[in-house]
């Protein structure tokens, strides 16, 4: 009960359950536990910055934190079904998906035990977040879920995604994932 009345206070950017509906907030229903509670405590402590979520999780202590994981990992992930994904863009998302993506991001971006889903999150969203990954903003470094050689993989996989395919290969690979079902 204590964990559904704090997971409440979630769904205006998150969705009922954790499925968003909105451009900005990822799907945060059926991620992984372990996940989500380590992506709170980071955006508490500021080592994950964000425009909302850091001031929204210094509300929290760590059995809060572990409760609303819990309640949201238990959840379905819930996908938008038609986001207008440009079928040639998302062919060549997969192409790169295959190429830089799935060693971490396994079948086709769908939930890995140590990854959220890519797959079906808003596109708006995963732009935000890959543009952030490539500019800095988000530091894999003080990622302590990854080994510090899957951060090395991560950097240079992204490093590639600009210097090879630049602006269109972001925009392939959201494409590529804002369609998948």
């Amino acid at each position: 009960m204590r964990a559904s009345i704090l997971a409440n206070t979630c769904n205006g950017c998150h969705g009922p359950d954790g499925t968003s509906y909105g451009p900005a907030a990822p799907t945060i229903g059926g991620t992984n536990k372990d996940y989500m509670v380590e992506t709170m405590k980071a955006f508490r402590s500021g080592d994950r910055p964000s425009t909302i979520m850091q001031r929204i999780a210094k509300g929290y202590n760590d059995e809060e934190i572990e409760l609303i994981a819990g309640f949201f990992a238990a959840k379905p992930f819930g996908r938008v079904l038609d986001q207008g994904s440009d079928a040639a863009l998302a062919e060549k998302g997969k192409a790169i998906y295959d190429n830089l993506c799935e060693g971490c991001h396994e079948d086709n971006g769908f939930a890995a035990e140590d990854y959220p889903a890519l797959a079906g999150q808003m596109m708006p969203y995963l732009e935000h977040e890959i543009r952030d990954l490539i500019a800095g903003t988000r530091d894999l470094e003080k990622n302590e879920a990854l080994s510090s050689k899957e951060r090395r993989k991560k950097q240079r996989n992204l490093k590639e995604l600009v210097d090879t395919h630049g602006d269109e290969g972001i925009a392939a690979l959201v494409n590529f994932f804002g369609s998948q079902k």
